[in-house]
C-alpha cells in the first residue's frame, strides 16, 4: 500500500554559467575593494556577518553593476512560479544586500517575511565554509521525530535539508521558510548576494 507526501517545500537551484559567474566574482571583487564597499558593509548587530541588510536605502545590484544577475533572478523567479503551478505575474526587486561570512562566522535560523521569494547566490565558497539549512518547517513534526526517535535521511524523516555553498550557484526559496547559515569553518570567507522579490507594484 503506497505512502503519500504532502506538503512540499519549494526550493530552486540554478548554477549560472561560467562566463555569468566569473563576470559577477569581477564585479563584487571590485566593489568589495572600493571606498563604497568598505564604507557600506559593517557587522550586523547581532550576528557575525558583515553586510549591508541595515542599510536598505542601498542596493548591491546598483553598487556592482550586477544587471546580468538582476535578470538571471527575475528568470528563475518565473520558473519558481511555473514551477508552483500558478498563474504568471510579474516581479520585482525589493532588496538586495551582501553577505561576507569571515572565518567562524554564521546565521542564526530566520525567515524574511513581508518578502514573495528570496534568494541566495554565492559569489566565493571555499570549502567547509557553512551550508545553507532548510530545518522542517512543520514544528509538530519536528517535536515528534525527536521525541519518537524516529528521525532519518529520506523525505519521510530527515530533520533538515542542507545545502553546500558553490560558487555561481543561486538557491531560490518562498519567503516564509526558516533558513540558518552553518559556520564557516573555512581560512577564508565566504561571500554570498541575498535578494527578497515582491509581486510588481
Amino acid at each position: 500500500m503506497p505512502v503519500e507526501l504532502w506538503f512540499p517545500v519549494p526550493v530552486m537551484i540554478v548554477d549560472v554559467d561560467a562566463a555569468v559567474r566569473d563576470s559577477i566574482h569581477a564585479k563584487v571583487k571590485a566593489y568589495l575593494a572600493s571606498e563604497k564597499g568598505k564604507r557600506d558593509i559593517e557587522p550586523a548587530p547581532a550576528e557575525s556577518v558583515d553586510t549591508t541588510y541595515f542599510k536598505p536605502s542601498i542596493s548591491i545590484i546598483a553598487d556592482a553593476g550586477l544587471a546580468e544577475l538582476e535578470q538571471l533572478i527575475f528568470r528563475a523567479a518565473a520558473d519558481f512560479i511555473a514551477g508552483l503551478k500558478i498563474a504568471p505575474f510579474p516581479v520585482e526587486m525589493e532588496r538586495a544586500w551582501i553577505n561576507v561570512f569571515r572565518p567562524g562566522a554564521q546565521e542564526s535560523q530566520h525567515a524574511h517575511d513581508g518578502s514573495l521569494f528570496s534568494c541566495t547566490y554565492y559569489v566565493e565558497a571555499p570549502e567547509n565554509c557553512g551550508d545553507f539549512v532548510i530545518p522542517d518547517p512543520i514544528g509538530a513534526r519536528r517535536s515528534y521525530r525527536g521525541f519518537t526517535n524516529t528521525e532519518g535521511t529520506t523525505l519521510f524523516n530527515m530533520p533538515n535539508v542542507a545545502y553546500a555553498p558553490k560558487a555561481g550557484r543561486l538557491i531560490m526559496f518562498e519567503s516564509w521558510l526558516q533558513h540558518g547559515i552553518q559556520c564557516n569553518k573555512s581560512d577564508k570567507p565566504r561571500i554570498s548576494l541575498a535578494f527578497n522579490l515582491r509581486k510588481a507594484r
